[in-house]
């Protein structure tokens, strides 16, 4: 990468990576969870996004968080297109990125969790972090759940027995 990303940087890209947003300086997110909509605001301005240019909408029972950050939005696709080689920098970016996969994408049903628009590219990566998956599912729960649960707001709530 030709920056240097951070954990917030490759949180926002787990988070946001999948969105499709109308425009390539727009970064957003659609959720009902409050405590995700706050991070997401929280690192975008640690990111250097100005206030002014943070946008949140209601949208029936769901709000849309966006924000216009041309520099923002090349930086999280550069991490989407490179995002298996995060394991090997610093595993730290890896278990960023993975968190925000889970909030934006994750869901426990009936004691299995699946992570929902996984690309073969995200399962590289969840492999090279000793977590596997088969067709969207966690096979080794407690080893993804005990990997992200610092940096995910979801997966410490988790109880799996």
């Amino acid at each position: 990468m030709r920056f240097k990303p951070t954990p917030e940087l490759c949180y926002l890209a787990g988070l946001t990576g999948r969105s499709r947003e109308p425009e390539q300086s727009m970064v957003g997110i659609l959720t009902q969870n409050e405590e995700i909509e706050q991070r997401f605001v929280k690192y975008a301005l640690k990111l250097g996004a100005d206030t002014k240019k943070i946008m949140i909408e209601e949208q029936g029972t769901f709000r849309h968080v966006y924000m216009y950050h041309s520099k923002i939005a090349k930086m999280i696709r550069e991490i989407m297109r490179e995002r298996v080689s995060l394991a090997g920098k610093k595993g730290s970016l890896a278990v960023a990125f993975l968190a925000g996969t889970f909030d934006a994408n994750g869901h426990v049903v009936n004691g299995k969790v699946t992570l929902r628009r996984l690309e073969k590219s995200d399962e590289l990566l969840l492999e090279r972090m000793g977590v596997h998956s088969v067709n969207s599912k966690i096979m080794n729960i407690g080893r993804f759940l005990e990997l992200i649960k610092d940096q995910s707001l979801l997966a410490s709530a988790i109880r799996i027995n």
